[in-house]
């Protein structure tokens, strides 16, 4: 090895410069020195590997003078100048190490990482000697894997990375404060599960976590299994969901490295939970539409072969049928066709309610006088030994503002299925003032057989009949619900009334 000296102020250092320019050059690191002399122009002296790390020409043959110039207006007032620190700041230090931007001349922004050390001869020279290292593609890593973990941040509540070779982790985001109570941010994942077990994670579920835990079958099961859902143990958070991410695998396929990603579902559990609701509401719906089909088929044939019947009854020669036959089969004709009118008034009700279509027509009306003609029409399918009769809190001439005729059918409706349930006993349609202060309450209370408490709840859904045997659509009380959702009213069970069944239509 040749050795090389570079002349300082007339005198000559000796330095093995071949074998440390490979060295340094290998390493992709450039060496400078700066020399600073009172009176004199700052000089600058730097490896081969700087001058291409700088982007200066190999064939350009700057001056010291010159490349100390070139250096300070193309390096220096970067990010090491930008907060207020001068070049005669850096020197007054001992030592020195800065990372900084700076705009290469051909290719662009680049990030370095410089550093150095000063010394002072004796007669009041400065010396900075230190390194160069460009170390853009290591930023631009790390930029990257931080654009990707602000990324996750916005899906998962935390995440943990976890090296399995050391069994230790450590937590990057953590929305869960709750976990941060118990948990550091670095520390052995065999202790951080048995808190995520014994404290976060509520009795029901520990079983289950523990399993998906367990470090010595993770290999195998994260070929197909790779999350869990738990109940948490917080006030804010009822699910969380972990999910383990591999990150790195041995060459025998083990896994290395992972993220353990935490995310708050609660919000879709709950969907969940409404989807799985509206899916057994809709298969009891679907259910009950068929029994409904199927009772309807009866419900239809009845009166039309009741009024057929009948009819040909009194096309009788004269003399066949009496006077009080002939009013009775008029009678029994009537109600069948008042009966099959209401059934087809239900199922076009329901089928303009779910279009949209349904409309109400408000005006001004004596409400007692529509009450006693609800119980008019209800009359003819009342049982003989039922007694159905009507009392009111107000005077006839109490006049309302309001749609009067479905008023009407929800009361009728209400009053024909209490003739339907009830074979003895009354019926009464009552309108109370005092019930609800503020609002008016009509409420219609037989001694029937009541309503099921099972079947209390979703008594006015579509379909639901609290006896199947019994003739009707199922549509009754569901069209009573939908009236008083178009008038802003409310329709209710009684459910504290048990000497039969108590509808409540408060208005």
């Amino acid at each position: 090895m040749t050795d090389r000296t570079m002349t300082l102020d007339g005198g000559k250092l000796p330095m093995q410069m071949d074998r440390v320019d490979e060295i340094l050059n290998s390493a992709e690191m450039g060496i400078y020195r700066i020399i600073m002399r009172k009176g004199e122009h700052p000089r600058l002296q730097g490896s081969a590997k700087l001058r291409e790390l700088l982007g200066v020409d190999k064939d350009c043959r700057f001056t010291e003078e010159e490349f100390y110039d070139y250096w300070y207006s193309h390096i220096a007032p970067a990010d090491v100048l930008s907060k207020g620190t001068s070049l005669d700041d850096i020197f007054d230090q001992d030592h020195f190490e800065n990372t900084y931007r700076w705009n290469h001349p051909t290719l662009g922004l680049r990030y370095a990482r410089c550093g150095g050390v000063m010394s002072i001869k004796e007669d009041g020279t400065r010396v900075m000697e230190g390194y160069h290292q460009d170390f853009t593609e290591q930023m631009e890593r790390t930029m990257q894997d931080e654009l990707v973990v602000k990324s996750l941040a916005n899906i998962y509540s935390c995440l943990f990375y976890v090296d399995l070779d050391t069994e230790q982790y450590t937590s990057y985001v953590n929305t869960l404060h709750v976990i941060t109570k118990y948990m550091p941010r670095t520390g052995n994942v065999r202790d951080a599960m048995k808190v995520f077990n014994e404290q976060l994670c509520k009795p029901c579920d520990r079983s289950a976590l523990e399993a998906f835990n367990d470090l010595s079958t993770i290999d195998e099961r994260l070929r197909f299994n790779s999350v869990v859902r738990i109940h948490f143990q917080s006030t804010i958070y009822d699910w969380v969901r972990l999910a383990f991410i591999v990150c790195d695998r041995h060459s025998d396929g083990s896994v290395k490295s992972m993220v353990v990603a935490v995310k708050d579902v609660s919000e879709m559990k709950e969907m969940e939970r409404e989807r799985m609701e509206e899916l057994k509401q809709n298969i009891r719906a679907n259910r009950s539409k068929t029994q409904m089909l199927q009772n309807m088929t009866h419900e239809i044939r009845t009166p039309l072969n009741a009024m057929f019947g009948f009819s040909q009854l009194l096309c009788m020669p004269d003399g066949y049928v009496s006077e009080t036959q002939k009013h009775e089969y008029f009678n029994y004709i009537f109600n069948s066709f008042n009966m099959l009118s209401m059934l087809i008034d239900d199922v076009l009700d329901v089928a303009d309610a779910e279009h949209g279509n349904y409309r109400v027509e408000k005006g001004r009306f004596a409400v007692n006088e529509m009450c006693r003609n609800a119980i008019l029409m209800a009359d003819m399918r009342r049982h003989a030994n039922v007694k159905m009769y009507f009392t009111s809190d107000v005077a006839d001439d109490y006049f309302i503002e309001s749609d009067s005729r479905r008023i009407q059918q929800v009361l009728v409706n209400f009053l024909t299925n209490a003739c339907k349930h009830t074979v003895q006993g009354e019926i009464h349609l009552h309108l109370s003032t005092t019930e609800n202060p503020g609002r008016l309450t009509f409420s219609v209370t037989d001694t029937g057989t009541g309503i099921p408490p099972e079947m209390a709840e979703d008594i006015f859904e579509r379909y639901r009949k609290a006896d199947c045997n019994v003739q009707g659509s199922g549509l009754g009380l569901h069209i009573c619900s939908i009236i008083a959702d178009r008038l802003g009213a409310e329709v209710k069970l009684d459910q504290t009334y048990t000497q039969g069944a108590r509808f409540l239509f408060i208005l």
